[in-house]
C-alpha cells in the first residue's frame, strides 16, 4: 500500500492473508482460497477458527476495521465480511500494484500513438514503483505465489517495453550496463539478450554483440538442449552482415492519422543514418538525376539499383536519399524485405510504411490491395521518396510504385529487376584499386597497412574491389591484430567449417547471403560450378559439370548473371559455339569451395 496507512503484520500467516486480500482488493476472496493459501492440502481441524483469529488481528490494524468513522480519509478502506468469504475494500490507486498497472497501460497507449518519449517516461515511472521483488517479505502459499510470479512477469514485460522505447530514442549507450546485468541475471531470457546485442551494435561494438549471441547459445544448448529462437538467430545474421536496418534512424517524425493537414506538414524521414562513401560519385550523380528529372506520362520516377554481393547498394541508395530532401520535401521513407533466404511479405512491408505515416497496425486491412490503396491515397498529395531495400523480384514492389510523377521509388535489389514501372536500372560496379585501398586505409589505419603493403593489392583483388568484402576483411584483421594481410589471404584460401566463418567478420559473408536468396536448383548449380576447378566456363564446360543440356545450362548461367553472381564476356574459346563465356569471381568460388556446401548457400 502507498499514499496512506502502511500496515505490516508481524505474524507470517497474517501477512499471507493480508497479501491475498490486497491482491484481490474490492472482490470477495472465498474461505477455501484463504485456507488453501495458508495450509495448502493439509488444513488443521481448527482452520476456520484460526482464520477468524487472523482476520480479527488484521482488523485491529490502523485503517482495516470493518467500519471507519464517517468523513475520515480511510472511510472507503475496510476489511469486510461477505457471504462465503472476506473482501478488502480499498480506494482506487491505493496499492503499488494498481499504480504500476495503470502507469504501464498509459505508457503502452501513448506508445501506440507514436509518442515515444512520453511513453518511455511513463514506463520508467511504472517501474520506479517497484522497491524490490514482489511480496518479498513473506513466504507465499500456492495462490499468492502464482500472483507474485505474475507480477514479476508483468514487471519484465514493462521493462522490455521501456527498453524498446529507450532504444528508439537513441539511448543505447546508457542501456548497455543495465542490459548486461539483466542478461547475466536472466541467462536464458532471449529478449533481453537481443536488446543487449542491438545496443552494443548501435554503439559500434559489433564483436561484443556477436559474443552475446555465442554466450546465450552456449547456455541454451548446454542447459536446455535448444538453439536460440529464430528472432535471435536473425538478429545474429543481421549483426554479422552489418544490416543497415538495425541502425537508429537519424530523423523520425510520426504523423498521426492517414491524412495530413496539407502539403506543408513536417517531412517524415525514416532513413537509416548516412555514412560517407568511398567513390560512387558517378553513381550518386546518375541516380539523383534520374529521380529528379521531370517524369513522363507513365507515372512516378523509379530507379532500380543492383550490384554484386558487397557492392554497397544499400549504402548507395540511402546516401542518395539523404541528399534529396529538397526534391522530396514531404518525406523519405525506408523499408526492407529483410533476409533473402526468408523475405518478408509485401503485406508486412506495406504495414511498416503505413505504420510510419501514423496508421495503427492493428487497424490495417489484412489484404495487400487494401493496404496498397491506403499508401497510394497518402502519397497522392505529396512528394515522397520510397527507398525499398533487399528486393529480389519486381512483383515485390509493384504496389509500392507511386501512382503519379510527384513521388519517387528507389529500389536496392540483389538482382537486376525488369518492369516498365521500375524505370531505369543502374548497376553498381566494383571500386577502382586506388579507392579500395583508400577504404581499407580508413578501416585499418595507415600503420597497419604500410607494415604489409605488398600484400594489400592481392587482398583487394581477392575481394573483387567490392567495399563490403574489403571492410569485412579489414574487420577480421582488426579482431586479430597478430595477423598480417598475407596470413589473411592464406586463411581465405583454406578449407574450414562454415560455422567458423560465420561467427565473425568474413569477406565471404555478402556472397553467402546472396546465395541464400537463390532457388535450390541455382544453389546446387553454383556449388557444382565452384567445384569444377575452372575460373572461366563456356556453356559446354558448364553443361558437363552440371550434367545438363547446353541450352538449359545457358539459361541457368544467365539467371546467375541476373543475380550478379557471375561475370560474362564474349567467348574466346574456339571450341565453343555460344556467344558468351562466364567467370566465377574468386569470392564466389572460394566461399562455396571452402565451406560446407549446404551451410554456405
Amino acid at each position: 500500500m502507498h499514499d496512506g496507512v502502511h500496515v505490516t503484520p508481524s505474524a507470517p500467516k497474517v501477512r499471507q492473508v493480508l497479501a491475498l486480500l490486497a491482491l484481490r482488493a474490492n472482490t470477495t476472496v472465498p474461505l477455501h482460497q484463504l485456507v488453501e493459501e495458508l495450509w495448502e492440502e493439509h488444513p488443521p481441524c481448527s482452520a476456520a477458527t484460526t482464520l477468524q483469529t487472523y482476520i480479527y488481528q488484521l482488523r485491529k490494524l490502523p485503517g482495516l476495521g470493518e467500519t471507519q468513522p464517517p468523513g475520515s480519509a480511510d472511510s472507503s478502506q475496510a476489511l469486510l465480511t461477505t457471504p462465503g468469504g472476506y473482501r478488502l475494500s480499498m480506494p482506487q490507486g491505493c496499492l503499488d500494484a494498481q499504480e504500476f498497472t495503470e502507469l504501464a497501460a498509459r505508457g503502452r497507449e501513448v506508445m501506440e500513438r507514436g509518442a515515444v518519449a512520453e511513453a518511455a517516461d511513463l514506463l520508467h515511472r511504472a517501474l520506479a514503483v517497484w522497491r524490490g521483488p514482489a511480496l518479498s517479505d513473506l513466504a507465499p502459499g500456492p495462490i499468492v505465489g502464482i500472483d507474485a510470479l505474475r507480477l514479476e512477469e508483468q514487471r519484465y514485460e514493462v521493462m522490455e517495453e521501456r527498453i524498446d522505447a529507450d532504444l528508439l530514442l537513441g539511448r543505447h549507450h546508457r542501456l548497455i550496463s543495465e542490459l548486461s546485468g539483466l542478461a547475466a541475471d536472466n541467462p536464458t531470457r532471449e529478449g533481453l539478450h537481443a536488446k543487449l546485442m542491438l545496443s552494443l551494435y548501435r554503439a559500434g561494438r559489433r564483436p561484443d554483440a556477436l559474443e552475446v549471441f555465442q554466450r546465450i547459445r552456449r547456455m541454451l544448448t548446454r542447459e536446455l538442449g535448444l538453439e536460440p529462437c529464430s528472432e535471435l538467430q536473425r538478429l545474429h545474421q543481421q549483426v554479422l552482415a552489418g544490416d543497415r536496418g538495425l541502425d537508429l534512424p537519424m530523423e523520425r517524425t510520426t504523423v498521426i492519422g492517414t491524412h495530413a493537414e496539407g502539403p506543408h506538414d513536417e517531412p517524415l524521414v525514416t532513413l537509416p543514418p548516412d555514412v560517407p562513401l568511398v567513390g560512387r560519385t558517378a553513381e550518386i550523380s546518375r541516380i539523383t538525376r534520374l529521380l529528379t528529372e521531370p517524369g513522363g506520362t507513365d507515372g512516378a520516377r523509379c530507379v532500380a539499383v543492383a550490384g554484386p554481393p558487397g557492392a554497397g547498394t544499400t549504402a548507395l541508395a540511402v546516401s542518395v536519399a539523404h541528399g534529396l530532401g529538397d526534391a522530396f520535401p514531404d518525406g523519405r521513407l525506408y523499408v526492407s524485405f529483410g533476409d533473402p533466404s526468408a523475405p518478408r511479405t509485401v503485406e508486412d512491408v506495406l504495414a511498416d510504411l503505413l505504420e510510419a505515416i501514423g496508421c495503427r497496425r492493428s487497424e490495417l486491412p489484412t489484404t495487400r490491395p487494401g493496404r496498397a490503396r491506403i499508401l497510394q491515397s497518402w502519397l497522392a498529395t505529396r512528394r515522397v521518396l520510397l527507398v525499398v531495400d533487399d528486393v529480389g523480384a519486381a512483383d515485390q514492389v509493384a504496389d509500392l510504385v507511386p501512382a503519379h510523377s510527384r513521388s519517387g521509388l528507389l529500389v536496392a535489389g540483389y538482382r537486376r529487376l525488369y518492369g516498365g514501372k521500375l524505370g531505369t536500372p543502374v548497376d553498381v560496379p566494383r571500386l577502382p584499386a586506388d579507392q579500395s585501398r583508400g577504404l581499407a586505409l580508413q578501416v585499418l589505419g595507415r600503420e597497419r597497412l604500410l607494415a604489409d603493403a605488398s600484400s594489400l593489392g592481392t587482398l583487394i583483388d581477392l575481394c573483387g574491389g567490392l567495399p563490403g568484402p574489403v571492410v569485412e576483411a579489414a574487420g577480421l584483421l582488426g579482431l586479430r591484430p597478430h595477423w598480417s594481410i598475407r596470413q589473411l589471404i592464406d586463411w581465405m584460401s583454406r578449407d574450414r567449417p562454415a560455422t567458423v566463418a560465420c561467427q565473425r567478420p568474413s569477406p565471404f559473408h555478402h556472397v553467402v547471403r546472396r546465395c541464400q536468396g537463390l532457388t535450390p536448383a541455382l544453389r546446387d548449380a553454383l556449388a557444382k560450378l565452384a567445384g569444377a576447378g575452372e575460373d572461366v566456363l563456356t556453356v559446354e564446360n558448364a553443361a558437363r559439370a552440371l550434367g545438363r543440356d547446353p541450352d538449359e545450362t545457358e539459361e541457368l548461367l544467365e539467371e546467375l548473371v541476373e543475380f550478379l553472381l557471375l561475370e560474362v564476356d564474349l567467348v574466346s574459346d574456339a571450341s565453343s559455339h555460344r556467344f558468351f563465356q562466364y567467370r566465377l569471381p574468386y569470392l564466389l568460388r572460394t566461399a562455396l569451395r571452402t565451406t560446407a556446401p549446404h551451410a554456405a548457400v
